[in-house]
């Protein structure tokens, strides 16, 4: 009787459980977002510092640029270019990152909304299914 597909009060709390289930998957989905966030922030604050090392560095200053176990010379203004692109590069994707957490976010709290909505609805029919019965019973 629990599982009847024409009683309205469990096709309603079938679909209210597969949206707490959509629900889940985006906090699951946010919670990786801010982890991107984070990897991409420690990544633009260490370029930022050797850009800031290189920026004080001069013409005649030696810079190496390590490939896989060896340290290869690099000419200044190449290794400020490379580091430059590179920090370019992570802010680029950092705000795209930025723009899909908060865009997920949104639609999070839309969802939320409409699963507290579809649990009042269940309320109510829940409610009015108890009083159908007891008025049943009050005329046995």
């Amino acid at each position: 009787m629990a599982s009847d597909p024409s009683n309205p009060g469990n096709v309603l709390a079938s679909a209210v459980d597969a949206e707490v289930q959509k629900f889940r998957r985006m906090q699951e989905e946010l919670q990786e977002l801010q982890g991107d966030l984070q990897t991409l922030t420690a990544q633009e604050t260490e370029n930022d510092m050797v850009r800031q090392e290189l920026a004080i560095m001069t013409d005649s200053s030696i810079v190496y640029k390590m490939i896989g176990p060896v340290l290869i010379k690099q000419e200044l203004d190449e290794a400020q270019q490379t580091v430059d692109k590179r920090l370019e590069f992570i802010r680029d994707e950092k705000e795209k990152t930025k723009r899909k957490f908060t865009k997920k976010q949104d639609r999070q709290q839309e969802l939320a909304v409409k699963i507290q909505n579809m649990q009042k609805r269940l309320q109510a029919t829940t409610a009015q299914a108890m009083q159908a019965i007891a008025a049943e019973h009050a005329q046995k």
